[in-house]
């Protein structure tokens, strides 16, 4: 029998502390799967939750120095050079991008024709079945990419100098199980939200 969760626990030193000789309320826990608590508190993965965000906003601002050494975007950037490593595997077309990335296809066909119409993508109609749209990279597009990889390979080398060879490949797989759950939490999130007024 799974052992029972106290929803109301929180780590030691935040909510079973007091300040002034007043007791500070205590915060229900956000998660209740066991492999998620440190001795029956969710103090730990607050910190992950947190880390995340922190290392999401450097690695968007890395991102965006990427970019503006070519005079792009981030996501702009990110989809010319998704298109450029893709395109070394056989075809790309937007579907298959799209995917790639975990975007709309209509993102992708929204933000492909801005790449195209700065010289950087060409889109063609796939010989194959014309409703598909395949992409490929430029000339210019490969020129910059060339120009910003030494201080691209600079700034990437920092920003993930703190893992080992065995730290990468653990990490890459824990965030691609991480995408594909996120991406159920999400869909969970809109269905309860959809049947669910919301606390009046």
């Amino acid at each position: 029998m799974a052992e029972e969760i106290d929803t109301k626990r929180e780590a030691p030193g935040e909510d079973e502390t007091s300040h002034g000789g007043q007791d500070v309320p205590q915060t229900p826990l956000t998660v209740s799967r066991q492999e998620l608590l440190v001795d029956g508190h969710d103090a730990m993965f607050r910190k992950l939750v947190h880390d995340f965000f922190a290392f999401n906003a450097r690695h968007d601002a890395v991102r965006a120095g990427h970019a503006r050494q070519i005079g792009l975007a981030g996501i702009e950037y990110t989809i010319l050079i998704s298109v450029a490593r893709l395109s070394r595997g056989g075809t790309v077309n937007v579907k298959t991008l799209a995917d790639h990335l975990h975007v709309t296809t209509g993102f992708i066909a929204n933000t492909t024709n801005k790449l195209q119409d700065m010289g950087l993508i060409e889109k063609t109609p796939d010989p194959e079945d014309r409703r598909r749209i395949l992409l490929t990279i430029t000339d210019k597009g490969r020129a910059d990419l060339e120009a910003l990889a030494p201080r691209q390979r600079q700034v990437n080398d920092v920003e993930f100098g703190s893992l080992s060879a065995e730290d990468f490949q653990q990490l890459c797989r824990i965030i691609e199980a991480l995408v594909d759950s996120s991406e159920q939490a999400v869909n969970l999130q809109r269905y309860l939200e959809s049947g669910d007024p919301g606390p009046k």
